[in-house]
């Protein structure tokens, strides 16, 4: 065929410039290798509508499948394939066109990558062969692979990096040329185009997630509904959303920000219990000045993806909003305990100043008038006075408790502790039991309190949403220099699949503070967890 005007490709009228010289010569090539003008234009048809579905389509499975079979029919191949490679370098997911069911099934398993397959992806450039099996590289083929000729292996690039092969066989007029080459290093970069529109649209779904979650941690730790202190919900959230192996959120414990990342760290590999871990991405959950800091630990598997630049600013400003939200609704608490202590003030000083005084003012008016206390209404009089004094003794009594610092029950781990069971267990259908044992109150300081209250609050919960029980006991007893922490229930027990990130945590804080954290079956059925530490500064 001789070349004509419908041949050549025209210039780019929108722009009023040239086509790339490379569009060009694909676009020549094309028309020159067709039967009919009406074929080659059926031909350059298909590449455009190619391109156009490929660049719309968000489904990337779908997008790659249309490559397929587009390249199938351009060249003229009777099979076709397109591989993604894993992060160790083998093929993730496998697509195929032109094979039976039959075939299909009788193939099994889809390739991993090696032999020619797995040549294409680590030589990273196009292979052509006019007969597959006389390349020593063709090996591993199943029993019932059907015979094949000709292969074309093109990569897939996605920026720097290979994404992936597209595999062309048993090209129908001959062996592949540079002409069928060219056409499907073109469909490649199209479908690197649709791997990159499908990342972007997978990266912007995702970050829509990971706010939602961020937004609804946020209004539950500043409606009072979450424990600031307490971390286990933001590992859950994040370890859901992440779909990663192994999560773990852990405070600083006093230390510093870097001390809290390697915290995070350990808790990791401990977690693993020994496998080998992949990718880990470690985030700091830092609010503001003089507040402690902690830290947001995420593994994948041995051969898990590698954290994106993209996930990790998104994970990184999910900790931020819940770091600040948890110094929020810290500020918070502190702000209300003042107003508190504000209010107790006010009231204890307007009883002394006014209600005791005209108290004190009327006993006094009384006494004058009594005379003799011996008549009827001396009598009567004098017992009004009397009266009034037990009045006023008992306002002094109440002045004395509202000028006691303010959120004295927090002091009182035995009180606390009540509060906390009532609270946790309130429209629970659970019978409790809460025992005290030696001088709970009195060598129980603050800062430890607080940590028995994180471990009633945690065994509780654990408890209420996975024991399916009738009854549960907590005992907290101080004997010689240590505090026990027990926790009973009457359910089905830890099974071998149960969730372990709350007892965990349990473990963790005992081993802070030098002391232990067991879980044990109870009798006849149930679970008895046991936390113990040294209730003596160290």
């Amino acid at each position: 065929m001789s070349p004509s005007s419908s041949r050549t490709p025209p210039a780019d009228r929108s722009s009023g410039a040239p086509l790339s010289p490379n569009i060009v010569t694909l676009i020549t090539r094309v028309l020159d290798r067709a039967a009919s003008p009406e074929e080659g234009h059926r031909r350059l048809a298909v590449l455009l509508s190619a391109a156009g579905s490929v660049t719309q389509e968000l489904d990337l499975t779908a997008a790659l499948q249309r490559i397929v079979e587009v390249a199938r029919e351009l060249v003229g191949a009777r099979y076709g394939a397109l591989g993604v490679i894993a992060p160790d370098g083998g093929l993730e997911r496998f697509l195929h066109d032109g094979f039976t069911p039959e075939q299909v099934e009788a193939l099994g398993p889809p390739p991993s990558g090696r032999g020619i397959l797995g040549a294409v992806i680590t030589e990273r450039q196009s292979i052509r062969l006019d007969t597959l099996s006389d390349d020593a590289r063709s090996v591993g083929f199943p029993a019932h692979h059907p015979p094949m000729g000709s292969f074309l292996g093109v990569p897939i690039p996605v920026g720097d990096a290979v994404f992936g092969n597209l595999y062309l066989t048993e090209r129908a007029d001959g062996p592949f040329d540079e002409v069928d080459e060219a056409v499907i290093a073109s469909l490649a970069a199209m479908a690197g185009t649709a791997i990159a529109n499908s990342r972007r649209y997978e990266q912007s779904r995702d970050d829509r997630r990971w706010l939602a979650a961020s937004e609804r941690l946020n209004q539950r730790l500043l409606a009072g509904e979450l424990d600031p202190d307490d971390l286990t919900v933001v590992a859950d959230v994040a370890s859901e959303l992440s779909g990663a192996d192994v999560v773990v959120a852990v405070d600083s414990a006093g230390g510093s920000a870097g001390d809290a990342l390697a915290h995070a760290r350990q808790e990791l590999d401990r977690r693993a219990d020994g496998a080998p871990l992949g990718p880990v991405l470690l985030v700091p959950l830092e609010g503001g000045p003089d507040r402690e800091s902690g830290a947001l630990g995420i593994a994948r598997g041995e051969r898990g993806h590698p954290f994106t630049t993209a996930e990790r600013e998104t994970i990184t400003r999910f900790a931020r909003s819940v770091a600040i939200a948890r110094d929020l609704a810290r500020t918070r608490s502190d702000e209300e305990r003042i107003a508190l202590a504000d209010e107790r003030d006010r009231i204890a000083r307007d009883l002394h100043d006014h209600v005791i005084q005209s108290l004190f003012a009327v006993g006094l008016s009384l006494q004058s008038v009594v005379g003799d206390p011996r008549t009827p209404v001396g009598s009567r009089i004098a017992a009004q006075v009397e009266a009034i004094d037990a009045t006023i003794r008992q306002i002094r009594h109440a002045i004395y408790r509202l000028e006691s610092p303010a959120g004295a029950s927090d002091y009182s781990l035995r009180a606390r502790i009540n509060t906390l069971v009532r609270q946790t267990l309130e429209g629970e259908d659970l019978d409790s039991r809460l025992e005290f044992s030696g001088p709970v109150d009195t060598l129980v300081d603050t800062e430890l309190g607080d940590e028995v209250a994180a471990v009633v609050r945690e065994s509780l919960s654990n408890a209420v949403r996975h024991a399916r029980a009738s009854s549960v006991a907590v005992s907290i007893a101080v004997r010689g220099a240590h505090v026990t922490v027990t926790v009973s229930d009457d359910g089905v027990g830890i099974g071998p699949h149960s969730r372990r990130s709350g007892l965990d945590n349990l473990a963790a804080r005992a081993r802070q503070r030098a002391g232990e954290f067991s879980v044990a079956s109870a009798d006849p059925h149930g679970t008895v967890l046991s936390w113990t530490v040294p209730w003596e500064a160290r």
